[in-house]
């Protein structure tokens, strides 16, 4: 059996051992933290990009997403591989169309077109082939959603911006 003196001197280097250790790890934390941050940062931006694709590739159903599969073979190897890797991530394209909500696929036509009129938007999710699209379902949308929403009227027609 050790010595009770010998356990303490031990003991007292054990201590001292965790604490430099104590001051390593925390500076290692520092010089990693900003590192941390902006891997949180990207993971939460992936997922509004993932999240993005899918209603894009919803609103485009199958039909288009077979044309701008086409389109992509013509540009760019690379926007191709893209592509395709995009597409073997996510549920097929009529699935995403069929579990689209309607403010979502009126939310990605304006953020591309910009401010639009109702009869616009309506126009443009029929010209996609999206079924039963009503002016009275978008505006039924529009106020369901209005903190996503800036509505504005000009003569009779109603005019969509995102806030």
């Amino acid at each position: 059996m050790k010595p009770n003196h010998d356990v303490y001197k031990l003991m007292q280097k054990r201590l001292l051992n965790e604490c430099r250790r104590i001051r390593s790890i925390r500076q290692e934390m520092e010089e990693l933290a900003s590192a941390h941050i902006r891997y949180l940062d990207l993971e939460e931006d992936l997922a509004k990009r993932r999240h993005s694709t899918s209603s894009l590739l919803g609103l485009f159903g199958p039909d288009l997403v077979a044309e701008t599969k086409k389109v992509a073979e013509t540009m760019n190897t690379d926007d191709k591989t893209c592509l395709e890797e995009t597409l073997k991530e996510r549920r097929p394209p009529q699935e995403l169309r069929e579990a689209l909500r309607l403010w979502r696929a009126v939310r990605e036509y304006v953020r591309i077109a910009g401010q639009s009129s109702v009869g616009d938007i309506q126009g443009f999710l029929e010209w996609v082939g999206m079924k039963n699209v009503t002016r009275q379902a978008i505006e039924s949308a529009l106020r369901q959603h209005k903190e996503e929403f800036e509505i504005t009227k000009r003569g009779h027609e109603r005019y969509v911006a995102l806030k």
